[in-house]
């Protein structure tokens, strides 16, 4: 198994790019239409959850592995209900890291640990798109005009 690792550098702080990535109403909301639901201590539900098509919908849900606050974030990934029926047995650890860099901030992203055949190791390579988004809203205030894949 292939695994998915990625460093960008974002002109915002450590601190700013930390809470659009885990805080409520923030990057997510714009890009997914959802929002992380976890109360962040270890071995406890995350989820990145909200309405698709009119109803509730869990896009990604796992566990957390390791979190310490403006620093580091790792949960088990898996896809929700609605993307694959086995969804249960698609596994992948995400790891995220985030660090100062002068003013701004170096995010690592490691996505690996995939279960055997896991379909959703090729869709790993969504993750650039994501945090070139991510990076955009920060250091613009505008998202990326995204087209339809």
């Amino acid at each position: 198994m292939k695994d998915f690792y990625t460093e960008i550098y974002i002109n915002a702080s450590t601190d700013k790019v930390w809470k659009a990535f885990v805080e409520p109403n923030q990057f997510f909301m714009a890009f997914y239409q959802a929002d992380i639901r976890s109360t962040f201590k270890i071995g406890e539900r995350i989820e990145y959850a909200g309405v698709f098509q009119g109803q509730e919908t869990v896009h990604i849900y796992g566990e957390i592995m390791e979190y310490e606050k403006g620093k580091v974030l790792s949960y088990t990934d898996h896809p929700g209900p609605m993307y694959k029926e086995n969804h249960a047995e698609l596994k992948s650890r995400v790891r995220v890291t985030f660090e100062p860099f002068g003013q701004s901030t170096r995010l690592t992203l490691t996505n690996d640990q995939f279960t055997k055949n896991n379909p959703m190791q090729t869709e790993a390579k969504q993750w650039y798109l994501i945090l070139s988004n991510l990076k955009t809203w920060l250091e613009t205030g505008y998202l990326m005009d995204i087209p339809n894949q």
